[in-house]
Order: C-alpha cells, then sequence, then structure tokens
C-alpha cells in the first residue's frame, strides 16, 4: 500500500483546519490558491526539477520525429513548457486542472514567445484545462495522438493507474513519456504544498508517495517500456547557492528523480 499524505482520503476531502496540522484541500482548490505565489515561495524541488529536466530534453527529443506534438501535462504556470518553447517545429499543448495556473502559464508563455525568433520557437502552442482525476471526462481532443507527454511533479497527486491510463490515451504507438516526481525519500518526510500569504495557512492538496518501482511496475502494466533512467538526485553543498536555504535541511538526501519510457509499439 503507497502511503496518502492526507487524513482526508484520496478523493481530496478537506481536512478540518488545527493550530498544528496543515488544511488539506481538493487538488484544484489548493492550486489555484497556490497560483498568485507558486514561482516565488522559495520551492527548491521546483529548481531542481527545472534544472533535471533540462538535462532529460535532449534524451527525449532524440527519440521524437522532426515535426512532432507534445503535451505538457499538468503544466501549472509554464514552469517547463517555457524550456518547451524553444522547440522548433513542435506543436505544443499545456493541459492543468488549475485555470489559476493556466492564466499564468498563457501570459507567461506568451510574453516569451513574442522574443523569440520564428526559427527558434514551437509552432502552435495552445492552452486547455483538464482535470486528469475526473474520470467522467475523456482525454480533450487537442492532446491526442501525441509524440511525447512531459509530466513534471505531477504523479505525486494522481493514483498511478489514473495517471498512466490518461498517458496511454494521449500517446501514439511508440510515443515517449518524460516523467518526474518527488523522491519517494523525501515523500516520506513531506508534501506539495505552501503556506497562504493572508491567512498564514499551511495549505496541502491530497498527495501520494510513489516508489519507482510500484511507478515503473504500473507502467509496465500499461505498456510502457523505460528507456532512460531511472535517475535519482539529492542536493549537494554546491546546490545551495542556486536552489536556496530551504533545500539546506535536505543535503545528502534523495529528493527527485526522472525517466523517460516509451508506449510499445503493438
Amino acid at each position: 500500500m503507497e502511503k496518502v499524505n492526507a487524513s482526508s482520503s484520496s478523493k481530496g476531502k478537506v481536512v478540518g483546519k488545527s493550530d498544528k496540522q496543515p488544511l488539506y484541500k481538493p487538488t484544484v482548490e489548493a492550486y489555484d490558491q497556490w497560483a498568485p505565489t507558486y514561482d516565488t515561495d522559495g520551492n527548491f524541488l521546483q529548481s531542481l526539477d527545472s534544472i533535471m529536466t533540462q538535462e532529460m530534453l535532449p534524451h527525449l527529443t532524440g527519440l521524437l520525429p522532426g515535426e512532432s506534438m507534445i503535451v505538457d501535462l499538468g503544466c501549472g504556470t509554464g514552469r517547463t513548457t517555457l524550456a518547451l518553447l524553444r522547440l522548433p517545429s513542435i506543436r505544443l499543448v499545456g493541459l492543468d486542472n488549475s485555470r489559476g495556473m493556466l492564466d499564468i502559464a498563457t501570459a507567461r508563455c506568451n510574453q516569451t514567445l513574442a522574443s523569440l525568433p520564428e526559427d527558434g520557437r514551437v509552432a502552435t502552442l495552445y492552452f486547455e484545462t483538464w482535470d486528469l482525476l475526473d474520470q467522467a471526462k475523456d482525454v480533450p481532443e487537442i492532446a491526442k495522438n501525441a509524440d511525447a507527454v512531459v509530466s513534471t511533479l505531477v504523479v505525486e497527486h494522481i493514483p498511478l493507474d489514473v495517471f498512466f491510463g490518461a498517458c496511454s490515451r494521449m500517446l501514439k504507438r511508440g510515443g515517449v513519456l518524460l516523467l518526474t516526481n518527488m523522491h519517494p525519500d523525501m515523500g516520506a518526510e513531506t508534501q506539495a504544498g505552501f503556506t497562504d500569504p493572508v491567512s498564514g495557512e499551511k495549505v496541502r492538496p491530497v498527495s501520494y508517495v510513489h516508489t519507482i518501482e510500484k511507478i515503473v511496475e504500473e507502467a509496465k502494466r500499461w505498456n510502457f517500456d523505460v528507456v532512460w533512467g531511472p535517475r535519482e538526485r539529492g542536493v549537494r553543498e554546491d546546490d545551495l547557492e542556486k536552489l536556496g536555504g530551504r533545500a539546506e535541511k535536505w543535503v545528502g538526501k534523495k529528493v527527485w528523480f526522472g525517466m523517460i519510457l516509451r508506449l510499445k509499439k503493438d
């Protein structure tokens, strides 16, 4: 049984506030509330993930045809989308369940696109609101038949069968998935969340501690094979200058992992 970091059920019911415990909220509500400060609250794991994702991208693009379609699944405020914008001839789709996050992603990505030359940017960019946890809604048509799905620091909030089921419906046969997540060693001690600057509440969306072994096992059930990684990353002393003070307590501990998987052709 994989640990769920919430005293509510995995359906995301709100838990009553107390002086000592964080306030658990449904994922969409929590991320809408987090959106205004998401990129500025000093979350070192986001910074590390951006560094590591940038290292992974050449491995991903080396597996793609020249003119490809990529879905940024759980794109949030566009942190990873910004890196993908510089891939020429790519059709890029960003999906997220938080309208607040997508509004920020749209504004910052449009601003960046305007500064890039035509031959140094994606061919098209679309954003759409879609809740991965809402099993009544199919994958948006615009996100189907993708050559690649990129999903960074997202699967922590999703049951594994739901996550891989959605990815398998988005991808072409032979398509690839770049996945990153909080390391289970870190997840055993903490989870994604923030302190609301107005109320002072510690807010947490529902999270799961998925082990690397469980992710690979579930991926195989959906006909995915690992083609790169898994790679694990801890915090080093020489990371602190770029990651900030909140990373100091994690020196010597594994906090991140990533891998690239391919959906089998048959």
